[in-house]
């Protein structure tokens, strides 16, 4: 697994509703976009924002203190459907998760 985002300093959102896409933007690399985004939970935005990473889970494989963090995860964990969960990981700063749909 490729850790490009290890460290990585937050610099930018943009949420695209119309496209439900949501683009984060880095300091030093590249952006890194998520597609057919359907929620987000992003907790707070400072002058310093460093994660430790990004990581992806699908519904088989989410840990119980994620979901547990999230409460607005409890839709998607009880839905019979299946979604891509991205969990940005916060050194400083901010952090959250991302919902995706999987098609």
């Amino acid at each position: 697994m490729t850790k490009l985002y290890t460290n990585a300093r937050l610099i930018s959102i943009h949420h695209y509703h119309a496209e439900d896409k949501l683009v984060l933007g880095f300091e030093g690399l590249p952006e890194r976009e998520f597609t057919s985004v359907v929620d987000f939970s992003l907790n707070g935005f400072y002058p310093h924002n460093i994660l430790f990473d990004i990581y992806e889970y699908d519904l088989s494989n989410l840990p119980p203190r994620i979901a547990a963090e999230f409460p607005n995860l409890s839709y998607y964990i009880h839905s019979g459907e299946n979604w891509q969960i991205f969990h940005l990981s916060p050194q400083a700063g901010m952090g959250g998760i991302i919902v995706c749909a999987t098609f």
